[in-house]
């Protein structure tokens, strides 16, 4: 069996997801009050793995230091391919792998299929904790190996559905929007409404748009900003309001900037997407949004002539930045700016492609 299993290794890679527009929608749409709209895409930065079958559920990974960033020192789990071994370790808040063993639970569970895998992820240069997917990117590995070594063929939102069940089982408040980086570095279009499957829709955009994201290397909290804005959305009009028909205006506006391949017009709306979330989400949650890092670096003078527009990532806080480039010599200059300014960030980039079909 061993060197049948061998013969069945498969290489795969995922990207992390930055969201463009939509942040914190897709949950609020759960609540039936406004359809969500997000915009995400996927990063040139990701995990890649050589997965193979196993007796067992295996998973070694490397380590991050403080500001999330791989280094050298791995970490490895290996559990009984049983449902309760399993589930327990998904709702242990102390187990490491507790994501994967959540899917590789749902796959188990839905797929009974007879065996585990060993996943060993060769390479990691996501960011981990800033808003960029890192976790639905695993969650998305996992589902994505059992599917090619077991040949389940699996269509895309299926893959995205059993990533998803497998973090909200281990208590994650993640969104539906996270699991998007399935779709690799094509943009898509999320509609959520409530009580119904996702809507997943690909942009193809007009021209290339040159984009970089920065990792603050801050700290943040996203389980309190969800909390915050949960608790407080149905007596919120403002939440209502900005997660609803804002966002809805801007999202549609995004839409036809990428499909146009408008750059300037993008950029635009990423500056007046983060001024209606700093007038009217940011309140809810005053501690954990009040983004002095964020803010800091979207009013930074020095990269003014470098580009069109940027906002915050994700549940926004001191995680993550992105902005929109005037052109890829101008990104450059832009990434060398703030590194130089901000010695303890890091500037990542980011090209949306012309996908014209």
């Amino acid at each position: 069996m061993k060197e049948n299993f061998q013969e069945q290794q498969v290489e795969l890679t995922i990207p992390g997801r930055l969201c463009l527009f939509g942040e914190h929608s897709d949950w609020a749409a759960e609540y039936g009050i406004h359809q969500g709209y997000c915009i995400v895409i996927g990063t040139d930065q990701g995990l890649s793995a050589t997965v193979r079958p196993n007796d067992r559920f295996v998973v070694e990974t490397k380590l991050c230091d403080s500001l999330g960033r791989a280094n050298s020192r791995t970490r490895q789990a290996a559990f009984l391919w049983e449902r309760e071994v399993l589930l327990a370790a998904a709702h242990d808040e102390a187990e490491f792998f507790r994501y994967c063993a959540g899917v590789a639970y749902e796959i188990l569970t839905q797929f009974n299929v007879p065996h585990g895998i060993d996943i060993h992820i060769t390479k990691m240069d996501l960011p981990l904790k800033k808003g960029v997917s890192s976790s639905a990117a695993v969650c998305v590995l996992v589902a994505k190996a059992f599917d090619a070594v077991y040949k389940l063929r699996m269509f895309p939102h299926e893959l995205m559905e059993l990533a998803y069940l497998g973090e909200k089982l281990t208590g994650s408040q993640c969104g539906r929007m996270d699991q998007a980086c399935i779709y690799g570095k094509t943009p898509v279009l999320l509609r959520c409404e409530k009580s119904k499957d996702i809507h997943v829709e690909p942009i193809f955009a007009g021209g290339n748009i040159y984009m970089f994201f920065v990792d603050l290397a801050g700290e943040k909290d996203t389980v309190q900003i969800l909390d915050d804005l949960q608790s407080n959305y149905l007596g919120s009009s403002n939440l209502q309001r900005a997660l609803g028909e804002e966002n809805e205006k801007i999202t549609r506006r995004a839409y036809r900037a990428i499909q146009n391949g408008n750059a300037k017009e993008l950029g635009i709306l990423m500056t007046e997407a983060q001024q209606i979330f700093d007038r009217l989400v940011a309140p809810t949650s005053p501690r954990q949004l009040a983004s002095p890092l964020l803010h800091e670096v979207l009013n930074f003078e020095g990269i003014t002539e470098y580009i069109y527009g940027g906002k915050g990532v994700g549940s926004q806080g001191d995680g993550t930045a992105q902005f929109v480039a005037r052109s890829a010599c101008a990104r450059d200059a832009a990434m060398k700016k703030i590194e130089a300014a901000f010695p303890q960030m890091q500037c990542l980039p980011l090209t949306m492609l012309n996908g014209s079909p």
